[in-house]
C-alpha cells in the first residue's frame, strides 16, 4: 500500500471513530463520557486526510 492510501484509511477510520463515538454516547448512559469527547479523533483524521492529498515530494 502506498503512503497517500494508509494516510487515507487512517483518516476516514478517524472520522467514523467520532460519529461511533457520538451516537454511541448519546444513547447509552453508562457510557456518556463518550459523547463529551467524540471531537478528539477528528484533529487526528483531518491531519492524515491533509497528508494523504498533499503532493508527492520527490528527490531533489
Amino acid at each position: 500500500m502506498s503512503t497517500k492510501s494508509i494516510f487515507s484509511l487512517l483518516g476516514v477510520l478517524c472520522l467514523i471513530a467520532a460519529a461511533v463515538m457520538y451516537f454511541i454516547g448519546k444513547e447509552s448512559s453508562h457510557l456518556s463520557e463518550m459523547k463529551e469527547f467524540w471531537w478528539l479523533p477528528l484533529p487526528v483524521g483531518v491531519i492524515f486526510i491533509w497528508l494523504a492529498t498533499r503532493p508527492a515530494q520527490g528527490n531533489k
